[in-house]
């Protein structure tokens, strides 16, 4: 079985642009309830799965009083360390 590369690995590779990455941190930020994000190149991310895998973000983003400013660093580590499935 072959690893799955993280979103920052096929960015650096070419395959997923860096616009559609920032389109996927904006989709969480405006509803984190989101359907699962679908990059041009066919792979997909569940962008909530991504924030709950990530332990700073996770812990983070569910503080009271912590607003969107605090919250989207986290949710971009998050988001650009993920794996998405390919398909």
């Amino acid at each position: 079985m072959t690893e799955k590369l993280t979103i920052r690995a096929l960015c650096d590779l070419g395959l997923i642009p860096e616009t559609e990455v920032k389109a996927a941190i904006e989709a969480f930020m405006a509803d984190p309830m989101a359907p699962p994000f679908v990059f041009a190149a066919g792979y997909r991310l569940n962008l909530a799965k991504a924030i709950r895998r990530h332990p700073g973000a996770n812990d983070f983003i569910h503080r009271s009083g912590a607003g969107p400013q605090l919250r989207r660093p986290f949710v971009e580590a998050a988001i650009w360390e993920a794996r998405p499935d390919r398909g």
